[in-house]
């Protein structure tokens, strides 16, 4: 497992708002606990169970999901494919 932060240091991230400190302190949470559930997992393929992989595969999927919206949760990135698609339909309203 890793303990790396993320750091913005004073660069900005393009289409996301500048990010407070308290906002990369709860993604670097959200990394640390994806890192402990890949530990897991890696454990519970080490126990022997035969598996699905059809099922591992789609629960690898939900979890890098998962751990990817909790991100964007935080950090709210700009949604310009959708701020475009609800201009042009207020426009016809």
């Amino acid at each position: 497992m890793t303990d790396e932060k993320i750091d913005t240091g004073s660069q900005n991230v393009s289409g996301y708002r500048k990010q407070t400190p308290e906002a990369l302190s709860v993604v670097n949470r959200v990394k640390n606990f994806e890192n402990r559930t890949a530990e897991f997992i890696r454990w519970y393929l080490g126990e022997g169970v035969p598996l699905d992989p059809r099922q591992l595969a789609s629960a690898r999927t939900h979890f890098e999901y998962a751990f990817y919206h909790l991100n964007r949760a935080v950090f709210q990135p700009a949604d310009p494919i959708g701020d475009a698609i609800s201009q042009r339909q207020n426009a016809g309203a």
